[in-house]
């Protein structure tokens, strides 16, 4: 949870890109591109468990996208909540209308597959 004193610094301190550290914005152009600019695929960890269900990812897991990840989920950057959410909106419209128009679960939590 964060405290008083974090949301104080957010409003005195400069703030820096999430994704890459650039001063002055918390999520600049090029990383939230990283995040919502890609079309949503299909991921599969190795070895594949047997009868994981099709999973999807609104973007790759790597570099800016991983980061902003980590600071929303671990360092409390709750202002991230946005463009995260919008990321996965897109990913789950492309999924049931572009490539599966059948069943979209959502699944929150441990994740028992290693994704």
């Amino acid at each position: 949870m964060r405290g008083w004193w974090q949301d104080l610094s957010d409003l005195v301190l400069p703030a820096q890109c999430a994704g890459c550290g650039r001063s002055r914005t918390a999520l600049c152009t090029r990383c939230s591109a990283a995040l919502c600019g890609s079309v949503s695929s299909r991921v599969r960890p190795r070895p594949e468990p047997q009868g994981l269900p099709v999973v999807h990812a609104a973007a790759p897991y790597r570099d800016a996208v991983r980061a902003v990840l980590l600071a929303h989920k671990e360092r409390g950057a709750l202002g991230l909540a946005g463009p995260l959410g919008a990321a996965l909106a897109g990913a789950v419209a492309f999924v049931a209308v572009v490539t599966d128009p059948g069943v979209v679960a959502l699944v929150a939590g441990d994740d028992p597959f290693g994704l």
